[in-house]
């Protein structure tokens, strides 16, 4: 077993190894990095659309004569996807802890372009009746179910690879790349409602980024294929450390840490998927400003926003994940109203100037939970305590944060009640950050029957 030194900058107080074992070196975590996070560009993009193209999908695949009503019910089937989240956490969770990382990684990205692209080709509720609603709940749960897998084990994947000084700056490229999925959604559909007009995009332009789902899926797959296997995980076969029975181990071994994690993911995600993506429907649907306005405005600032991540998610390597996780969920507590006021024509704000800041949580936020959530755990089942811990907080938070938003503002008529349920669940992961020890990821595997180190 090593020995084990306290180095500032990993997370608080968290022990690094003195010497990494086995991470990539120069060019190869950043192949590793950059094909990691290509690939969560793609399934965020797959699984963003349907939010971002919620006003159309409500009119194409809705029978109900009342568009609020119709624009609820397609946010619950949003939701719904969230679901099979869980299901597909332990799925590839137990994929990656089994069978490796890279195998894991490589069918989620196949079965959400598959999933994506049947969106695009499914024919509408006036040519199916009540079968068109319900093959679309079904594709959307098969997205839900890719999803539960990809984003824990990407970061996964690059935490077990990176450099123990330079783990958040590596680890920051798969929220980025997560973070350009989502607004690649909403710009290209932004681009192309403005090419082709409002009714042609209502009739049938709303499935052409659909239908470029299964190109771009192709395209990360040759890209995974070509990288290695992580170097923890065939540690784990080699040792023996390999847990037989994944979910067990994570649950019986670790329960703490994926009840903190399903805290903290909560946060995370209601605060972007209500801040975010919910937004362009809050801008369209509350605040009566062009679609195009808000979904461009969303994207230009997205991809902008993302780009800066890695360096924020560096200044966790530098002064400790819970500090800046911590900040980014005071900020939220601080700025969700304002930035909400501050959206509403009329205000006098910019659109722009006032989601800049609300964003601002956000990237720090996404930049730094990701790796934040990796150093919870232990290495025999790590991918399926980080895949299930993050699926269960992200169905609570993200799954269903948009719909409990827009019910808030339909019940209230209060148009910050969604900005209010942002600061409400920033203050659920601050709770959960009180609770948060050092990193484990650094720690030796174990064999099983051996004392696995607590810290």
């Amino acid at each position: 077993m090593k020995r084990l030194t306290a180095t500032p900058g990993v997370t608080d107080g968290a022990p690094i190894s003195t010497a990494d074992r086995g991470p990539a070196r120069g060019p190869a975590v950043w192949k590793t990095a950059i094909a990691g996070g290509a690939g969560s560009v793609i399934e965020y993009y797959d699984f963003s659309l349907y939010a971002n193209l919620a006003i159309y999908i409500s009119t194409a695949f809705l029978s109900r004569s009342d568009p609020g009503t119709a624009l609820l019910e397609t946010l619950a089937v949003f939701g719904s996807g969230f679901l099979m989240r869980p299901v597909g956490a332990l799925f590839f969770g137990w994929l990656g802890d089994r069978h490796g990382r890279r195998t894991s990684l490589l069918v989620s990205v196949v079965l959400m372009g598959l999933a994506s692209s049947a969106v695009g080709i499914l024919p509408t509720y006036a040519a199916l009746g009540v079968a068109a609603p319900l093959l679309l709940l079904a594709l959307r749960l098969l997205q839900g179910f890719c999803a539960g897998g990809e984003a824990s084990g990407a970061s996964t994947y690059i935490a077990e690879t990176a450099p123990a000084r330079l783990r958040g700056f590596f680890g920051a490229f798969n929220p980025a790349g997560i973070a350009v999925g989502t607004a690649a959604a909403g710009g290209l559909a932004a681009v192309i409602g403005t090419v082709i007009g409002g009714s042609a995009m209502a009739e049938w332009g709303w499935r052409i980024p659909f239908l470029l789902s299964l190109p771009l899926s192709l395209a990360v797959l040759f890209l995974r294929t070509r990288l290695p296997e992580s170097a923890q995980f065939t540690e784990n076969v080699r040792t023996g450390a390999a847990a037989g029975s994944p979910f067990r181990a994570a649950l019986m071994d670790e329960w703490p840490a994926v009840l903190k994690l399903v805290l903290l993911s909560f946060s995370m995600t209601c605060t972007a998927y209500v801040g975010h993506v919910y937004l362009n429907t809050y801008l369209t649907a509350q605040l009566h400003r062009p679609a195009s306005e808000a979904l461009g405005t969303n994207s230009a600032i997205t991809v902008v926003f993302a780009l800066l991540m890695p360096f924020a998610a560096w200044s966790s390597d530098r002064f400790g994940r819970r500090r800046i996780y911590a900040a980014a969920m005071a900020g939220y507590v601080v700025l969700a109203i304002p930035a909400f006021l501050w959206m509403a024509p009329g205000s006098g704000v910019p659109l722009a100037l006032a989601m800049a800041v609300a964003f601002i949580p956000w990237v720090f936020a996404q930049a730094v939970g990701y790796p934040l959530f990796t150093e919870l755990f232990g290495a025999k089942a790590r991918m399926t305590g980080v895949a299930f811990g993050f699926a269960l907080g992200t169905i609570l938070g993200g799954g269903f944060g948009p719909y409990i938003a827009q019910l808030l503002t339909t019940a209230t008529h209060w148009n910050l009640a969604p900005a209010a349920y942002m600061a409400a669940s920033a203050l659920v992961g601050l709770v959960a950050l009180l609770f948060v020890g050092r990193s484990k990821l650094d720690e030796p595997a174990v064999a099983p029957g051996e004392p696995e180190s607590r810290g």
